[in-house]
């Protein structure tokens, strides 16, 4: 059965009589005690100078509304740490689907031991509601952007510690869960002495993410981003490399390769070939330049463009890592 391809399909055809509704409702059977919040965020300029929007401050021009499902202990009063998670290209709908259970048990789990959990959608906002063609609808650096008013809207919330918080996600959710350790972002966006405790990225794309080819990372952050060797959506090795960069340059980040595991490792099925995804393999490199400038030579169309790469869980990946996962957010945030 091809997991994925359904995710999407049923996207596609939901009710209209629901559009413009985020998929995050679907979590109110887990997290009953949650509140659906919304935030205001924006949209970067285009593709590929999506930082300079941010430098000349032309991306204000464009605002946006973002919700969230947040929830908080049942014991104590706060303030309380928290983890953010962010979501793939499938949207907020894989939070609640059975194939991706790994996030709300996982935040379930926080929950339990003091830590409040909040789920962000990205795309709903945007009226974007599925992945494939539509999500190139919102920019890598618009996902960044939210990230960090994500930050700022916490900041303002009584109930949360905001030296504790913590983020994490897979895909693109992942690519967001790196950006926020970019210093060069966040002074832009938000009060320079805010910042990310903790940071989890899992199944990173670090070719064609726009980061920083010379990364002033955010010091304070702790960092621990673990891909799969087997990833032939999101190449690790890539990622070791600029793991290597961001240390050099005083980054607090550890990045850990584990064999056998591929794109998505932690979702709860054994991996499958997607062959309609798309693989941007054969495109150039897509950085950011110290100017604020993109690569010369970046591009992303039709002429570069394959398709076809595998996603799910192997050998019971989404199983062990479950332990180091609350361990690392435990030990950084309690």
């Amino acid at each position: 059965m091809n997991k994925v391809f359904l995710i999407f399909l049923f996207l596609l055809i939901s009710n209209p009589a629901f559009a413009g509704t985020s998929s995050l409702h679907d979590l109110w059977k887990y997290f009953k005690d949650g509140k659906m919040v919304r935030f205001k965020s924006y949209n970067s300029g285009p593709f590929p100078n999506e930082f300079m929007s941010l430098k000349d401050g032309s991306y204000k021009n464009s605002p946006v509304n973002v919700d969230a499902l947040i929830a908080y202990p049942k014991k104590g009063e706060g303030p309380f740490p928290i983890v953010v998670f962010n979501h793939a290209s499938g949207g907020a709908y894989l939070y609640s689907n059975k194939w991706f259970k790994f996030n709300r048990q996982q935040a379930r789990y926080l929950l339990k031991k003091g830590i409040a959990v909040m789920f962000v959608d990205n795309f709903n906002g945007r009226n974007v509601i599925s992945a494939g063609s539509d999500q190139a609808q919102v920019s890598t650096y618009s996902f960044y952007i939210d990230a960090f008013m994500t930050l700022e809207y916490l900041s303002k919330n009584p109930k949360i510690n905001i030296k504790k918080v913590g983020i994490t996600g897979w895909s693109r959710g992942g690519m967001n869960s790196l950006g926020i350790a970019e210093k060069r972002i966040r002074d832009i966006l938000i009060n320079k002495d805010l910042y990310y405790a903790a940071s989890l990225p899992r199944s990173v794309e670090c070719r064609q993410s726009g980061y920083f080819r010379n990364p002033q990372p955010i010091k304070e952050t702790k960092i621990w981003m673990v891909n799969g060797k087997n990833d032939d959506a999101s190449h690790a090795h890539v990622c070791e490399e600029y793991g290597k960069k961001m240390k050099a340059n005083g980054a607090d980040i550890k990045v850990t390769t584990k064999a056998g595991w591929g794109h998505g490792f932690t979702a709860n099925y054994n991996a499958e070939y997607e062959k309609h995804l798309e693989a941007w393999h054969e495109c150039p490199d897509y950085y950011t330049e110290d100017d604020g400038m993109p690569n010369k030579d970046v591009k992303i169309d039709s002429t570069c463009i394959t398709y076809g790469y595998t996603v799910g869980g192997s050998n019971n990946s989404w199983k062990k890592f479950s332990r180091p996962f609350k361990k690392f957010f435990i030990e950084n945030l309690l």
